[in-house]
């Protein structure tokens, strides 16, 4: 193909071979083939075959393309006879540049088009907006290319929908060994479907019978091996059904009776034949399925309208959507109105139950989300008892955990929290229902630590409207999600519960503070009032300390939850701060002497107690400035210091909130240890021995309980670090602390003494590292006055104790007991 784009550039061939060899560039556009490993390897005659046709659009003359028949093209006869082979190649081009998997080939074929296009004019429909819809540029992201292109260049003529149409249905498309590219090449198909038929408006029912039984078509002749290409024609007919309401927008449902009662046959024959066969990788087939289940609503409801009604439909992904769920509802309430059932929907509906169940048990996310969404058709269209009936069932499932290691019950959690507004049409028993899905949850939540389910539980309350309307039941948990640091050999496996909880509280901020109600049942704005005080007291100061944590992605999530607390002028400029510079964190340090940086609805709640505020922030601020990467240690400690030098305000809340926090979470290392550091930090540089507020001994007795018997090498030495800065502080003029009271200098003597003493007790400690790290701090403390020489010639990690009992008693330090 390559030495054929370089003869054409040469203009070797004679003009009266261009048939054939138009023939061949054709078919190398559109080759492919996989290695044994599922590789692509025909990436390269794509490319060759882009240059050639490049190369015959800039050295063959207009004349001689056009006499080129079309129909003597092998490879042009899908096209239609009358057109020139110069629009085939246009074609061709453009289907390439919007389907093509590979970056290169859709850029080629874009240029490939352009240089068509442009040496010769007034040959290709539509030449000019091709080219501009068809850019360089615009086709290098293949989301993009598939949805916006292919869509633009359909608007321009249904010729080049048609060929985009068929492209989806081959290897570019349901055929891709992507499945997320099969997802997007799916919704593309049912968009270039509803364009197609919208611009041949009296024939647009037809347009969509004939992309209905083309993808049917291909389904039969399947064989069971081929789940990729099933996966992506159930996307396609779900993509196709997702556009019914718009064909019948402004039209009576009899209008399309023969078409919604023969997609109601042709599901109910792909459903039983899911009952039936097992495929490989069932996992996609059920996402599938799935999906089509939700898209086939509006033909369900269509099917049980009155034929001579117009009908307000909506597609089955937006009445399913907990955003707002008075669609759901309405629809829920026409189906009970109803005397029966059509027979022909009872049937469809009954296979829904195998296809529902079988994605509800699997573990990915794509297979859970889809059939969650089916599981609640399936309730609509069921009568009351069989619902409550089903969500029973689906709640014994969730509150008790599976015994099985394969068991997988995350499906039937996101399906029974999504069920929740359907507990609104049990009357009597509404509230007992509702409570019985809230209780369930909880159960779970109490009786399983797993980090996975406990990320289940959290991202099925975001996603449902349960979390909104009940948000006093829930704001334990998120408390608690937002609280969890559970580590294992994975590591801080924990931090996916925090993201998770953060994502569900910013679901209830976006509620709380929204300039207008959401669009729902809005029986959450009229309770906000109750529960946004506690949800303040118990979720506001957690988030504060999230917003300064080490771990990137938790930080920039929280960055985003505490933006909708802040007041709107402030948080717009919140928002564009970088989660890791300096001016980030002085933010959050300068954020409680703010007047105007709350929102004016808990600015007073959650400025209730300013120590506990410093402290939690703190908690998690020591994390950055001590273990976090390079960058985020300088700015962070930066942005710390700074802070402190402003005023004496400022310094005495950090110093009496970093003492506060190693006394309140002994036994929580992860907060403890840097918060040591940065208290040995502080000193360092200066800080911390001006705060008057901190009594030194009392610091020195709650790290030594803190290094109590404790294994942990690192935190031995944050002690050692603030024992030997303590040790270190000056008295009276020299501390520059000229007026500081009587009864403060007797504090400040007693802790350079008892820290003096920790350090003579240390050196007795059997762990070598550690009489190394306390002689270093000795040094530090006794080097300048020639007091230390009797620290040197000596090996103390080998030491023995008459030397050591020595040293002590010459630098003056008590030996403890």
């Amino acid at each position: 193909m390559l030495t054929l784009s370089h003869l054409l550039y040469r203009r070797s061939p004679p003009a009266s071979q261009l048939p054939d060899i138009v023939h061949g560039l054709l078919l190398g556009l559109s080759f492919e083939k996989r290695s044994t490993s599922g590789g692509s390897v025909g990436t390269n005659v794509r490319d060759a075959a882009c240059f050639g046709i490049w190369a015959l659009a800039r050295r063959y003359t207009t004349a001689e393309l056009l006499q080129v028949p079309t129909a003597a093209v092998v490879a042009a006869r899908v096209h239609d006879a009358d057109v020139s082979i110069l629009q085939v190649l246009a074609t061709e081009l453009t289907v390439t540049a919007a389907l093509d998997s590979a970056g290169n080939i859709r850029r080629g074929s874009s240029a490939a088009l352009q240089e068509l296009i442009g040496r010769h004019p007034d040959t290709v429909e539509k030449g000019i907006w091709v080219v501009q819809t068809v850019d360089y540029h615009t086709v290098a992201l293949r989301s993009r290319a598939i949805h916006e292109v292919a869509l633009n260049a359909t608007k321009l003529s249904s010729q080049y929908g048609a060929a985009l149409l068929d492209g989806l249905l081959g290897w570019r498309g349901i055929g891709d060994a992507d499945a997320s590219a099969r997802r997007v090449a799916g919704a593309s198909f049912g968009t270039l479907t509803l364009e197609l038929s919208r611009q041949s408006s009296s024939r647009d029912v037809e347009q969509f019978t004939a992309s209905i039984d083309r993808v049917l078509a291909r389904l039969r002749s399947l064989q069971n091996r081929q789940v990729d290409e099933r996966h992506g024609l159930l996307l396609c007919l779900a993509s196709v059904l997702d556009r019914f309401p718009e064909l019948l927008a402004s039209k009576p449902v009899d209008s399309v009776t023969d078409l919604t009662h023969r997609i109601i046959r042709d599901l109910e024959t792909i459903f039983k034949d899911l009952q039936t066969t097992t495929y490989r990788r069932p996992e996609l087939v059920a996402e599938a399925a799935s999906r089509l289940i939700t898209s086939s609503l509006p033909i369900l409801q269509a099917a049980m309208s009155p034929n001579n009604d117009y009908v307000d439909l909506q597609p089955g992904f937006k009445i399913v959507s907990t955003e707002n769920i008075s669609d759901l509802l309405r629809v829920i309430r026409a189906v009970d109105a109803l005397d029966k059932i059509p027979d022909s929907l009872a049937s469809l509906v009954s296979t829904f139950n195998h296809v529902v169940n079988t994605g509800l048990a699997r573990p990915e996310k794509e297979a859970v989300s889809a059939s969650s969404e089916a599981a609640l058709v399936l309730l609509v269209f069921a009568r009351t008892e069989e619902r409550r009936r089903i969500i029973e069932e689906w709640a014994s499932a969730v509150r008790q955990r599976p015994t099985s290691r394969t068991g997988n019950d995350t499906g039937v959690l996101f399906a029974l929290t999504m069920a929740y507004p359907v507990t609104t049409t049990f009357g009597a028993l509404e509230a007992d229902e509702q409570g019985l899905v809230c209780d369930t949850i909880l159960t779970r939540w109490a009786g399983d630590n797993d980090i996975e389910t406990r990320v289940a539980i959290l991202q099925s309350l975001s996603q449902s409207g349960m979390l909104r309307d009940r948000a006093l039941v829930f704001l334990d948990l998120l408390a608690e999600g937002l609280n969890d640091y559970t580590t294992n050999a994975r590591g801080d496996v924990g931090s996916h519960v925090r993201l998770e909880a953060l994502r569900a509280t910013k679901s209830l901020w976006r509620v709380a503070f929204a300039e207008d109600g959401p669009g729902g049942g809005g029986a959450a704005v009229d309770g906000i009032e109750t529960w946004l005080p506690v949800a303040v007291s118990r979720l506001f100061l957690r988030i504060l300390r999230l917003a300064a944590e080490k771990l990137d992605r938790v930080r920039t999530e929280a960055h985003a939850v505490l933006a909708l607390t802040l007041e709107s002028s402030f948080a717009s400029g919140f928002t564009t701060l970088t989660y890791s510079s300096k001016e980030y964190f002085q933010t959050l340090l300068n954020l409680y002497s703010s007047d105007a940086s709350l929102h004016p609805r808990i600015s007073e709640s959650a400025r209730s107690d300013a120590g506990a505020w410093m402290a939690e922030l703190l908690a998690g601020y020591v994390t950055s400035a001590d273990t976090g990467n390079e960058d985020l240690v300088i700015a962070s400690r930066a942005a710390l210091a700074d802070f402190c030098v402003v005023s004496p305000r400022n310094l005495t809340a950090v110093c009496v909130a970093l003492v506060s926090n190693v006394k309140t979470r002994q036994g929580q290392d992860r907060v403890v240890v840097p918060t040591l550091e940065i208290v040995a930090f502080l000193c360092h540089v200066g800080l911390f021995q001006k705060c008057q507020e901190v009594d030194p001994r009392h610091l020195c007795l709650q790290v030594q309980k803190a290094g109590y018997k404790t294994g942990s090498i690192r935190k031995l030495e944050a002690c050692i670090k603030v024992y030997g800065c303590v040790a270190g502080f000056e008295e009276g003029e020299e501390a520059g602390l000229d007026s500081m009271p009587v009864e403060l200098g007797g504090k400040r003597r007693a802790g350079i003494l008892e820290a003096r003493k920790r350090l003579g007790a240390l050196m007795f400690h059997p762990w070598p590292r550690v009489r190394s790290l306390v002689v270093d701090e000795l040094w530090k403390l006794f080097g300048e006055g020639g007091s230390a020489d009797s620290l040197k010639s000596v090996d103390w990690s080998k030491a023995e104790k008459t030397s050591i009992h020595r040293v002590v008693g010459q630098l003056g330090l008590a030996q403890a007991a």
